[in-house]
């Protein structure tokens, strides 16, 4: 079967409400990203397009296809195309008679009412029973349901009842009867029709009303002042086929109470009666089991596009119940039922079926223990929780997801908040040892800067000293200096005075090799020294780059501090809620 219903993960939140609205254990598969954002995608072979999620989705997530676009196109490449419309419009439109109007200008050669099909499908049933009288079946003109029997409950296949739907009858009835050759289009409300008609072959579009209307509306299309009705004659009680238990109250208007005829409808109850039913004793089953997937029949089914609520539906349906038999007695339906009797041959309306059954893995007890594990359900008491939030009814329809792969253990809420809990209390602790390491830091950085700053004020002190250096380097220099002017003025007298001057010049020469002595050791003093006063520059810079990081670090030490202080009183205030 195709798929027709979609998802779009990229518009997923990941809030479970389809899963958990999802009457088939295995149709949703949860999955988180690299972000652990989690999202839920369809398992397209599982899904019954039972529409359901579509409903529940509230961030456009999920989405179905119909046949609105080929329909319309063929018909403006003028392909004849003939039109059944289903009963169920009369609960969503006022303006059936001009929307076949419509569609008649459109180039719909013909267009039938499915009530017509209903009438047809309640006299085969009543046929059927009447020639079965042992007959147990399940009425199957909701494709939902039937796609749930053909993959879930294969063994419920042989009470499915063989006769056509109501859309599927009136097809017989327009090609075998009123001998209408081209392809047919059916609108409806239900977005699973589509694989109805693709197994029965007899109708060709499914046009669901919620894309029609949306294409009027978006297209702004005028619907024709002058209604057109449908082509042919009045039909019996068809028309509140849709309506939950129609096909029980036409069976019982027809045989009375001689049969036992239980209902259901909705997605909260249906399946888990099918499922029931799988398990009963034939002695304990209906003749008729009534099931349909939406709670409010196919007045508001999933494709409907029905704002209207229950009471206008209701009291829409019950003014075309009224209208079907007013003027018309007991007589009236039963000598109908005799000309469907004379007219119609009841093998046309009746279909066989093909059991699909969807691939589903047995769960062991040991996978339901490993899932719970993955869970960090260790008790009794953790393991009924059954919060629902991730989606399934209990704790362990949850394991059960897990151990078929179409869930994961993250998604369990009351695991995470558990492990939420204990996170919780480890980064809390370690919180409080950060702002004890935090103030420990803090002493350290305060002792360095101290440090540092005492470094710099000797180094202040050194440049002074070598500063002061210089300046009595150069004294000495001059006095040297001068020192070798009188040495060399001594000599030149010594020279005059002759043998009296020579101890004199002895005494000048000595004064000059001092002299010369003096300045040459200020030479070299003066290299060292400016070796020195280079070096110190170079310690100068290192140690004001050193200052500098170190006050940036205590700066964002306090700042860290700060913070954490904050972020204590606020987890204190939090924790005293």
């Amino acid at each position: 079967m195709k798929q027709l219903v979609f998802c779009d993960t990229d518009l997923c939140v990941g809030c479970n409400r389809c899963v958990r609205n999802c009457p088939v254990e295995t149709a949703n598969v949860v999955t988180s990203d690299s972000e652990g954002a989690f999202r839920v995608d369809i398992a397209p072979d599982k899904c019954i397009a039972c529409g359901e999620c579509i409903a529940a989705c509230q961030h456009g997530a999920r989405s179905y296809v119909d046949d609105l676009e080929l329909f319309l196109g063929d018909l403006r490449r003028g392909a004849q195309i003939a039109v059944m419309i289903a009963p169920a419009i009369r609960a969503n439109s006022d303006e059936l008679g001009r929307l076949i109007a419509w569609l008649r200008s459109l180039g719909a050669y013909k267009v039938y009412d499915v009530s017509l099909g209903a009438d047809l499908c309640i006299w085969g049933h009543v046929r059927y029973v009447q020639q079965y009288r042992d007959a147990q079946i399940i009425t199957q003109p909701c494709p939902a349901v039937v796609n749930y029997i053909l993959k879930y409950l294969p063994g419920l296949v042989r009470h499915l009842s063989p006769v056509h739907s109501p859309m599927a009858s009136a097809a017989v009835y327009m090609k075998k009867y009123e001998g209408i050759d081209a392809p047919i289009a059916a609108i409806s409300p239900c977005i699973a029709k589509s694989h109805e008609f693709e197994s029965t072959g007899l109708i060709k579009y499914n046009v669901t009303f919620e894309k029609l209307f949306k294409y009027i509306n978006d297209h702004g299309v005028s619907l024709p002042a002058t209604p057109s009705a449908f082509d042919h004659y009045e039909c019996g009680l068809g028309s509140i086929f849709s309506t939950p238990g129609g096909l029980k109250e036409n069976i019982e208007f027809f045989l009375g109470h001689s049969l036992t005829i239980d209902r259901s409808e909705g997605k909260h109850t249906v399946y888990k009666k099918l499922d029931e039913y799988n398990e009963q004793n034939s002695s304990n089953l209906p003749n008729i089991f009534d099931v349909l997937n939406c709670e409010e029949g196919c007045n508001m089914g999933p494709a409907s596009g029905n704002h209207n609520n229950y009471f206008y539906v209701n009291r829409t349906m019950d003014k075309a119940r009224k209208a079907a038999s007013a003027g018309r007695d007991s007589n009236y339906f039963k000598s109908l039922y005799n000309e469907y009797n004379s007219r119609f041959q009841l093998d046309h309306f009746l279909r066989n079926y093909a059991a699909t059954p969807a691939s589903i893995p047995c769960v062991t007890d040991a996978d339901l223990e490993r899932a719970f594990l993955l869970m960090d359900k260790h008790t009794d008491t953790a393991r009924k929780f059954d919060c629902s939030a991730c989606g399934s009814d209990t704790c362990y329809d949850m394991a059960r997801k897990i151990a078929l792969q179409v869930n994961i253990p993250e998604n369990c809420l009351q695991a995470s908040r558990e492990r939420s809990i204990v996170e919780h209390k480890v980064l809390s602790e370690l919180h409080r040892t950060n702002l004890n390491n935090a103030a420990q830091i803090e002493q350290d950085v305060d002792r360095i800067k101290s440090f540092v700053d005492e470094v710099w004020s000797h180094i202040g002190e050194i440049n002074t000293t070598i500063a002061g250096f210089d300046k009595v380097e150069d004294i000495i220099h001059d006095i040297s200096f001068q020192i070798n002017i009188i040495a060399i003025n001594a000599s030149i007298e010594a020279a005059r005075l002759g043998e009296v001057g020579k101890a004199f010049s002895v005494i000048a020469d000595e004064v000059r090799k001092l002299s010369k002595a003096t300045q040459e050791t200020m030479t070299e003093n003066h290299v060292v020294l400016s070796a020195a006063a280079s070096t110190m520059g170079e310690m100068n810079a290192m140690i004001k780059k050193i200052l500098d990081a170190v006050n940036s670090a205590y700066d964002k030490v306090q700042a860290i501090n700060r913070a954490n202080a904050e972020s204590a009183d606020v987890a204190a205030a939090v924790a005293a809620k």
